[in-house]
């Protein structure tokens, strides 16, 4: 005996009906040329085949023993390894019916029927192990959401976890029973429909004691389940922390077209999933790979699409002649496949890509507000994070803080409230209202950071360190090298020589993040290299007795030098946030700055978090006009409101005395100037 598989990435499909529909003149076709369709889809991916097995279905041909023989032989000479859906009935199971087959009326009691349910499997996949036709996979049950093996419908709810999880134990057991006679030992699955239900049926047949399982299977329709792709990715993840199972989807489904065969089976999903164009072969196919990736990345096991043959032809079922699926197979209403189209999705490889989270703080000064019910944090975090209540923590003097990991390169929304209730939340003033007209916004990089504001203001509170910006004229040495920077808050205190920007070729500039109310040394270089240093005057060494000083009181600050002198440049920095600018990939600033002729556009350099910025200096105070632009033309201007329109009616002023950092958001009067210095 062996274990199956070492748990590939599934890329199923059911083909419970593809025997009855050839039976019933339907012939595949893959680019007009007949061909077998179990071939078709191994030849465009699949590696799994699923497929139902009822006990004695007298109403049809079809789904006996039999046929699942034949159906499972089909899918091995194609190369795919077998699902093996148990209905335990003589006809469907779901959600709204779990009527025990009718031989097994007899039983009175639960142990009796665990018996019988046992004898069956057994039988069952020993008869297909005798003939090399043993699954890979077994389902114990079909949508198994109400009470399993019942006579009649009053008995399907409320549900019965004790009595289910015997039943269920019962095919697990006969699963590894047959297992352990064959070269293959089947991985069992128990099977529920709806995202919504998963995690609490299998919290029920836990707390039964049924826990030797190995696979959560669930059914995700959009038309019926309201779950989006990434909630139930999110789903997918807390499932598998939870239970420490694997999860898979084995049944769903996508339209191709609003349209039918002319059938007497009317089809019964006729709409694209949420957020999706009207149906098309390539919005199936689409909506497929976002969500096996989604699956994927999550860590889920595969994904089972469910009857992508079922075509319309003169085959009857319960409901009328027809298919109610034509419009959500794979192939055309004359058979052909579709390609572009929903197959497609089984050629993707689905290697799961890796996922960094940011530990990014949120913190919020809720002085003034009443505190007595807590302080909480909402936003669109991902995960199980997202959209939920979450509890923050009491620092002291009225400043509440939480850290949340996030992923990175993702921007999104979020606000504070002062109790565990929806209503209690922040008005988030609509300068600062970023998302949704109502929320703030975050935006997250690669490195950790920190979102800090008064309640219901756009004022930020101070953090834990503050942000300096190093200015430097560099006109007294050559910088064909470049300039660099070390200082104490380098390398985490350890003196790394870092590099500086530029926006002029003459004025370098470097962003450092340094904690509030701290002293320490810093020093400029012209190279790479520690001996290409400054040799800074006696009269400002005033670290070290050979370096520069720098003194942070608390808050985000300026230090502006020249080169090997104690001198203090004019220098200026324009910053930009471009967020809410429609479309941009850089941005551009002009004015009328000394020493820039006839408002020339001046490339900005980036920041990071949607934020550019261009750094100069003057010869003396100077005021003047500015704006920014997202191309490097004139008619991409931002417009600039009326209420900071001071300069020509049309654009921004500014007034430089003092070395200067100007913030800005486009199109927007949102502004701060920072002039507070920390350096000599």
């Amino acid at each position: 005996m062996q274990a199956v598989n070492a748990n590939p990435f599934y890329k199923g499909v059911d083909l419970s009906y593809v025997n009855e529909m050839e039976d019933h003149n339907a012939v595949f076709k893959e680019g007009g040329i007949a061909k077998d369709p179990y071939q078709i889809f191994a030849d465009h991916g699949a590696n799994l085949v699923r497929v139902r097995l009822w006990h004695n279905p007298q109403w049809t041909n079809y789904s006996h023993f039999n046929d699942v023989k034949e159906t499972i032989q089909r899918a091995k000479n194609a190369g795919m390894q077998v699902l093996l859906d148990f209905h335990y009935s003589d006809e469907w199971t779901d959600p709204n019916k779990q009527y025990a087959p009718e031989a097994w009326h007899h039983a009175t009691n639960t142990n009796q029927l665990a018996n019988l349910l046992y004898q069956y499997t057994y039988d069952t996949l020993v008869a297909l192990d005798a003939e090399g036709l043993m699954p890979e996979l077994v389902q114990i049950g079909n949508e198994t959401n109400g009470n399993m093996c019942v006579t009649s419908s009053a008995d399907l709810y409320p549900i019965d976890y004790n009595r289910q999880a015997q039943l269920m134990s019962a095919g697990i057991q006969a699963t590894k029973d047959a297992g352990a006679l064959s070269t293959i030992m089947p991985q069992t699955i128990l099977h529920i429909a709806n995202p919504a239900h998963v995690h609490g049926f299998f919290s029920g047949i836990e707390s039964a004691g049924l826990t030797n399982y190995d696979i959560i299977g669930m059914s995700y329709y959009y038309k019926w389940h309201g779950y989006s792709i990434q909630q139930t990715a999110d789903l997918i993840t807390l499932l598998k922390n939870d239970f420490n199972k694997e999860v898979m989807i084995v049944e769903v489904a996508h339209t191709w077209t609003t349209e039918s065969a002319n059938d007497n089976a009317n089809n019964i999903i006729n709409e694209s999933a949420p957020g999706y164009p009207a149906p098309s072969p390539l919005v199936q196919k689409d909506y497929m790979i976002d969500l096996t990736t989604a699956v994927a990345n999550s860590g889920g096991l595969g994904v089972v699409y469910w009857e992508p043959a079922w075509v319309s032809t003169d085959a009857f079922t319960l409901w009328g002649q027809g298919s109610h699926w034509e419009n959500l197979t794979f192939f055309d209403f004359d058979y052909n496949l579709l390609q572009p189209g929903g197959i497609d999705f089984l050629a993707q490889d689905y290697t799961p890509q890796t996922i960094n989270y940011v530990n990014t703080q949120f913190k919020v000064d809720m002085t003034g507000v009443d505190t007595s019910q807590g302080v909480y944090v909402t936003g669109q975090f991902g995960g199980v994070n997202e959209w939920q209540l979450i509890e923050m923590a009491d620092e002291g003097n009225d400043i509440y803080s939480v850290t949340i990991p996030v992923q990175e390169n993702s921007l999104g929304a979020y606000y504070f409230l002062n109790a565990f209730d929806w209503s209690a939340r922040e008005t988030v003033p609509a300068a600062c209202a970023e998302h949704f007209a109502s929320d703030r916004g975050f935006e997250i990089l690669s490195s950790e950071v920190t979102f800090a504001h008064q309640w219901s203001s756009c004022a930020s509170i101070q953090t834990g360190s503050a942000e300096v910006l190093f200015m430097l004229d560099a006109s007294g040495t050559h910088t064909s090298n470049g300039m660099y920077i070390t200082g104490d808050f380098t390398g985490n205190g350890s003196w790394t020589i870092e590099p500086m920007q530029t926006t002029n070729g003459q004025t370098f500039y470097y962003y450092a993040a340094i904690n509030n109310n701290t002293t320490g040394g810093y020093y400029y270089l012209n190279a790479n290299n520690w001996s290409a240093r400054e040799t800074v005057p006696a009269a400002c060494a005033n670290a070290y007795t050979t370096d520069r000083a720098y003194s942070l009181g608390s808050g985000d600050a300026i230090v502006s030098n020249t080169w090997a002198t104690c001198d203090t440049p004019l220098t200026y920095a324009f910053e930009v946030n471009m967020q809410s600018s429609p479309v941009y990939s850089t941005a551009f600033v002009t004015g009328d700055f000394q020493g820039t002729s006839n408002w020339s556009i001046l490339p900005m350099n980036a920041k990071g978090n949607d934020t550019w910025v261009y750094v100069g200096q003057l010869t003396g105070a100077y005021t003047g006009g500015y704006y920014y632009l997202n191309q490097n033309n004139w008619s991409a201007r931002e417009t600039v409101p009326q209420a900071c329109a001071e300069m020509y009616a049309t654009d921004r002023a500014y007034t430089i005395n003092n070395p200067s950092l100007i913030k800005n958001h486009w199109a927007n009067c949102q502004q701060s100037v920072i002039t507070q210095t920390a350096g000599n």
